[in-house]
């Protein structure tokens, strides 16, 4: 009786055991001097830190498999562990529904965003709503879009890019990718500041807004795509508007640019490349054979025309319009702007984001008829 008794206590043990821990509902408590496959891993002071304060743990044989993929159950778990959130056990349920309710409760997650799917892989995008709602209460509304919130989240420093500076949106968070987050969250949520990656968060922000110049610039682009008047019988819009630092060869987007010539044949090396994707659509026909690009219809700008010409770069194309017939193009428009010149306009809070048509007004592409705004 004794022995069976002592052998049910045993289960109870370890049962609790791997129902406290993160990684699997099957593990049990490692310390963290004694996880044994995390050594000279990327995020092994990471794994280590948060497994001494018990808010991740390994598996019973010693490991912690920092390359394995996380479940959203168990990134939740992780996420309300480290901010101590209020958790009501007596829940009835599966495991994890305790956690789910906890988050919910604290505006940190929305169950319509897994659709009661909470044993699948967590991917990067997901973990990237869970983490940036934790920091920032503002977005916790439900009414921010997935692009938003990966924007905000790259823009804290809460989510980096991969190796080539790419989201990986659908790709599956490793165990030691949602630890890293966590342990982020925790920093800003205990008044620190994170470091952003500025290729994620030029990736990021043209997914949501179609343009970098914030991550880039620091200042404030109407939303795109805006439409307007070219000229008298052009109309068009304003897809994408990308800034590219010429002088840094990991700047984001730079190896769309092999080669560049500056129309005024001048050295491009410190400036900025604004690469503009435009589509353009007549309403009127001219005499046969008359074309423009998208320079034509524009008068004066403050920036200098660049062209690619590897063909193999996805912003080399210059299409012109064909005028005598009804045509529709989409096309890239490249200008250059020295960083001098860009500082010093900065100074002088300078109006200068704009084109004047040949109609006789100009085209603001900023919020409030200036690039900078204090």
């Amino acid at each position: 009786m004794k022995k069976r008794l002592l052998s049910i206590m045993t289960a109870i043990t370890i049962l609790t055991a791997s129902m406290n821990t993160v990684g699997s509902t099957n593990a049990a408590t490692v310390s963290a001097t004694t996880v044994k496959d995390i050594a000279g891993h990327w995020a092994e002071s990471s794994i280590t830190s948060m497994i001494s304060k018990g808010y991740v743990s390994g598996y019973p044989d010693g490991t912690f498999k920092p390359n394995a993929t996380i479940t959203r159950a168990e990134f939740l778990k992780m996420v309300v562990n480290a901010m101590e959130l209020k958790v009501d056990t007596s829940t009835t349920g599966k495991w994890y529904v305790p956690y789910v309710n906890a988050a919910v409760a604290a505006g940190i997650h929305n169950t319509k965003d897994f659709n009661a799917n909470y044993d699948r892989p967590i991917t990067r995008q997901e973990i990237a709503q869970i983490a940036v709602r934790a920091t920032t209460k503002e977005l916790r509304t439900g009414k921010e879009t997935s692009t938003q919130l990966m924007y905000e989240a790259t823009k804290q420093g809460l989510i980096s890019g991969l190796s080539n500076g790419e989201l990986g949106i659908d790709q599956n968070s490793t165990r030691a990718q949602a630890v890293v987050i966590t342990q982020r969250v925790l920093t800003v949520e205990n008044g620190g500041t994170l470091q952003a990656d500025k290729r994620a968060a030029s990736y990021a922000e043209v997914a949501w807004h179609h343009t970098n110049i914030e991550t880039m610039w620091g200042g404030k682009m109407k939303a795109l795509p805006l439409s307007m008047q070219f000229s008298w019988t052009v109309n068009g819009t304003f897809e994408e508007i990308l800034i590219i630092d010429l002088s840094d060869k990991n700047s984001p987007y730079r190896s769309w640019v092999p080669d560049l010539i500056k129309v005024n044949t001048k050295d491009w090396s410190n400036d900025y490349l604004i690469a503009m994707k435009v589509t353009m659509q007549n309403t009127k026909t001219a005499a046969k054979g008359t074309t423009a690009y998208f320079y034509d219809l524009l008068g004066n700008t403050a920036f200098k025309r660049a062209i690619i010409q590897d063909k193999t770069s996805p912003i080399s194309t210059r299409t012109p319009l064909q005028l005598d017939k009804l045509d529709k193009v989409t096309t890239w428009h490249l200008l250059t702007i020295s960083k001098e010149d860009l500082e010093h306009k900065k100074t002088v809070n300078s109006t200068f984001w704009y084109f004047d048509t040949n109609m006789g007004y100009s085209i603001k592409l900023s919020e409030d008829g200036t690039l900078f705004s204090n």
